[in-house]
């Protein structure tokens, strides 16, 4: 059982560092903070405008909400309490949220799209039609968290009792 749940998070960790290659390959452009000494304006840096978009586009609310997806691959609803589930979501957050892989996509960001991308991304998050998608989606995501616990457990469940059975050339020796 313990070697699945370390297959089921390694399979998270490898899709999340797909999620950031698929974004760094996208587009590749070089960078630069806009500045106009005469006028003694500065106009919003590539960083900040990188910033604003995940804001915007609640990339930090989807990122913890699939980061705790891991806990519920690894904790089977019918044996875990709800105290140690949210501790343990707690402490992902602090090791592995948010805040640690920020700065990684930011900088993917800026170098995947120019300053006048990022400005009409910006735009784009930011109207309401856009922005109701996106809270529905996350939302969507929250709302199915029970019953995802319940097909996970399931499938571990299967696949512990030999029920869902890997094909002889994958399984590790």
């Amino acid at each position: 059982m313990f070697k699945i749940k370390v297959y089921a998070s390694s399979i998270f960790i490898i899709f999340s560092i797909f999620v950031s290659a698929c974004i760094a390959h996208s587009q590749q452009q070089p960078s630069q903070k806009v500045r106009s000494e005469r006028e003694n304006t500065t106009t919003t840096s590539k960083k900040e405008l990188a910033k604003q978009v995940l804001s915007e586009a609640g990339i930090a609310q989807k990122y913890d909400l699939y980061l705790n997806n891991s806990v519920d691959i690894t904790i089977s609803p019918s044996t875990s309490n709800d105290q140690f589930r949210v501790w343990l979501v707690g402490i992902l957050a602090k090791e592995a949220g948010w805040q640690k892989i920020e700065n990684q996509y930011i900088t993917s960001l800026e170098a995947n799209f120019s300053e006048a991308e990022l400005k009409e991304l910006l735009k784009i998050a930011k109207k309401p039609l856009m922005k109701k998608l996106l809270q529905a989606e996350i939302q969507s995501y929250v709302n199915a968290s029970q019953q995802r616990r319940k097909l996970l457990d399931k499938v571990w469940d299967d696949y512990n009792s030999g029920k869902i059975i890997p094909p002889q050339n994958i399984v590790p020796k």
